[in-house]
């Protein structure tokens, strides 16, 4: 194996582990997570992993809901301590509301028993509502290295124009702010989109790019492979990021999850198998109203064609380029 090999799968394996130290909420790894999804890729299977992740380290989750009813929280993916209602209600009195649950210590050396995630179900209502302010509540809230900080963020949900055109937008707000970012998309629309790639094909478009009417969510082509790809973006201390794509196939009642780097997922990797072109017909992949096929007669005076050739490199070179018909 060549060196740089060897580097490449060096730094695979680190990333792998930071980003199940991202899933398990480790201490110092990313005060604030967030999660961008689609349409086309939800990310409840990420957040049902940090769920999971969370009871084993007797975590405690705070559910803070600005879409979810409370009379569907027993069908929620996570086991919540707490379950705050944030419809209506200012970043300020949300705020307090928020503080008079948490029971934590501003040392350093925190006890297991008093971490917290407080869990947005998505932050679209308080970016409409209050873009200006959504920096300084975000902030606010990590009053202690015991608490994280885990919100999703719609990307396909559109947004009212902003009234103060040089004020940044929620979104690139939420990327500076946050310390990771995980971006999930539909594991079968990017083995398409390999597919396609890997036969000098356009990439098939999905759901709102098609740009057709009624098309909301695209239909993916399907398979075997079950799970999503999750983009993480983790910034470090020393500002240096670190970029990486994983595929996640979520927990089942038979099996743990499980996380594959995206270059050593086998579907991913695998070489395509073409099928024969000369077999093919290209005019029916080209939509001609013609045949580019030869027939065998043709194929036939193609090869009895004599061509002629120059022989300029031999004796008698300099007399130019004499051109030889063999008979």
């Amino acid at each position: 194996m060549s060196s740089t090999s060897t580097t490449i799968k060096h730094k695979t394996t680190c990333n792998t582990l930071l980003f199940q130290k991202l899933l398990n909420l480790g201490d110092g790894v990313s005060p604030f997570t967030l999660v961008l999804d689609s349409l086309e890729q939800r990310g409840e299977p990420l957040i049902q992993e940090f769920g999971r992740r969370a009871k084993i380290s007797n975590t405690k989750i705070v559910f803070i809901s600005f879409t979810t009813p409370y009379c569907k929280k027993p069908l929620l993916s996570l086991e919540t301590s707490l379950f705050i209602n944030a419809r209506r209600k200012s970043p300020n009195l949300l705020r307090d509301e928020i503080h008079s649950h948490l029971v934590v210590s501003k040392r350093k050396d925190v006890d297991a028993k008093n971490k917290y995630i407080l869990f947005f179900d998505s932050l679209i209502p308080l970016a409409s509502s209050h873009p200006q302010e959504l920096s300084s509540f975000l902030t606010s809230l990590l009053i202690s290295p015991s608490i994280s900080l885990l919100a999703v963020y719609h990307v396909d949900i559109p947004l009212p124009c902003s009234t103060t055109p040089y004020l940044p937008g929620p979104l690139v707000i939420l990327n500076y702010l946050a310390t990771a970012v995980l971006t999930v998309s539909s594991l079968a629309q990017l083995l398409s989109r390999k597919r396609a790639r890997d036969r000098s094909l356009p990439d098939p478009l999905f759901g709102l790019e098609e740009a057709k009417e009624g098309v909301i969510v695209g239909q993916s082509d399907p398979i075997i492979e079950k799970g999503l790809v999750v983009n993480m973006e983790l910034r470090k201390r020393s500002g240096r990021g670190i970029v990486e794509d994983f595929v996640l196939a979520p927990s089942t009642p038979k099996a743990a999850s499980s996380i594959i780097p995206l270059n050593e997922y086998p579907a991913y990797v695998s070489i395509p198998t073409f099928t024969n072109v000369e077999s093919q017909d290209p005019s029916t992949e080209l939509d001609m109203p013609f045949n580019l096929n030869l027939s065998e007669k043709q194929k036939r005076d193609r090869d009895e064609v004599v061509l002629p050739y120059f022989d300029a490199q031999k004796e008698s070179g300099n007399d130019g380029g004499r051109i030889l018909y063999q008979m």
